[in-house]
């Protein structure tokens, strides 16, 4: 069959590269001059040195990632060990204090030294919760799936934390901080709205010395090999319409200026839910209504060589350091790029901020970006589900896939969820080890 892709985030890569594998003739459609996923890298150059570096920096938990880690490996992606090291701290944008770390941990949640950890009371609080949490996780996550079957009535996160008594030095010092910069990467009001059982589901996989790992030539490699054997590549492409009828689905596209019509066996498409909404022809109107619902929110990047965005004191300094407000509702995490790339042979500092709680000097700006990351609620639950009973309709043309479209973090593995899902649903035969 020949099959259009709109989108090449990495859900439209994974949708391409399983259907390719399984002989069906793949065009992908994506309106930026390069490959979606990986269309934010950039090169830090300067008269000392010339350096690669993701935008954001995408990192993977094997067990929290299980599909994405199974997909590097099927189509041949090395990978490489991150330190996992973390530095917790409240942020000081004066510099007149230099507050020591609230926690530091050299290992992914490893607190074989807790009794260093609780000899000061906050970081005491959070490791008592830390133990608290895992204690229970099990139990509460049985509870709600045998009391409370019906999504919209489980507990929202916050709930969950407000009625088991978590302290706010856990929550607002530690917890939020990790989740909302890194695994999550939104703010602490969508932290608040999330179903309690996606993230206790997280916290199992996060929690305990598992390992951390990023791919080890860069995203760009990894769109290039997953988009290899694609037939036809359309760069700096506007998709304006995808229409269906019973036999065929239609897109129009506009590409140096010529306006084409073409048409395909089916159509996924893979852009953001909210981008969606705007090509969709009348014959799709419910579509477009499902997909209007879902809501996104921005996440602001920096890569620049200012300290000031880092702990204050440099000893404090590891891989990830989560940097929390005064008013305790919003964090930044300032990955150091050079414990991140190991490899780097420099004498300079660099460092890539999520989410900053103040701008970097100008003069040490090396590069911004915006990216959008859709929210999760439990209305944003009963709209996938709704999204999947009308592709599950008989004669279907055209189909949608995305991180939003399943209900899950981290966003890279729900968009890989979400293509393998399709591509079962378009008789595709998935690899061993799939989690679907």
């Amino acid at each position: 069959m020949q099959i259009a892709v709109i989108g090449t985030g990495i859900a439209g890569l994974t949708s391409a590269w399983l259907l390719h594998r399984s002989g069906h003739e793949v065009t992908l459609f994506e309106k930026q001059s390069s490959l979606g996923m990986a269309s934010h890298g950039i090169q830090i150059s300067n008269e000392s040195d010339s350096l690669s570096c993701d935008v954001p920096s995408r990192m993977f938990n094997p067990l929290l990632w299980p599909n994405l880690s199974n997909l590097y490996e099927w189509v041949g992606i090395e990978s490489a060990q991150v330190d996992p090291g973390k530095s917790f701290c409240n942020f000081e944008p004066s510099g007149k204090d230099a507050p020591k770390a609230i926690l530091k941990i050299s290992d992914t949640f490893d607190f074989s030294r807790a009794p260093q950890l609780l000899l000061h009371p906050t970081s005491r609080r959070i490791v008592t919760d830390i133990g608290k949490m895992m204690a229970s996780v099990d139990y509460e996550l049985a509870n709600m799936s045998a009391t409370q079957p019906a999504p919209a009535i489980t507990p929202s996160f916050k709930e969950h934390l407000e009625l088991n008594g978590y302290t706010n030095e856990f929550v607002y010092q530690f917890l939020y901080p990790a989740l909302s910069s890194t695994v999550c990467t939104c703010s602490y009001s969508g932290l608040d709205l999330y179903p309690a059982e996606i993230l206790l589901s997280a916290m199992k996989m996060l929690i305990g010395a598992n390992p951390l790992r990023r791919t080890a030539h860069g995203t760009q490699h990894t769109a290039e090999r997953l988009s290899q054997h694609v037939e036809t590549i359309n760069l700096n492409t506007t998709v304006s319409n995808v229409s269906s009828s019973d036999e065929k689905a239609y897109v129009d596209f506009q590409k140096s200026g010529i306006l084409t019509h073409q048409e395909f066996d089916h159509v996924i498409v893979a852009t953001q839910a909210n981008s969606a909404a705007n090509f969709l022809g009348s014959e799709l109107e419910l579509e477009k209504e499902v997909l209007g619902r879902f809501n996104y929110e921005d996440v602001y990047i920096n890569v620049h060589c200012d300290e000031q965005l880092m702990p204050a004191r440099q000893k404090d300094w590891a891989t990830f350091n989560f940097l929390s407000a005064r008013n305790e509702r919003a964090a930044m995490c300032s990955i150091w790029l050079n414990q991140f790339y190991p490899e780097w042979e420099t004498g300079n500092d660099y460092f890539q901020t999520i989410m900053p709680l103040a701008s970097p000097r100008p003069e040490t700006v090396i590069a911004t970006a915006k990216l959008q990351r859709p929210t999760v609620t439990h209305q944003t639950r009963s709209d996938i589900e709704q999204l999947l009973e009308l592709q599950r309709q008989p004669g279907r043309r055209v189909w949608f896939c995305g991180s939003y479209a399943n209900p899950g973090i981290p966003l890279l593995e729900s968009g890989v969820v979400s293509a393998l899902r399709l591509g079962k649903q378009l008789g595709c035969e998935l690899p061993d080890a799939c989690e679907i």
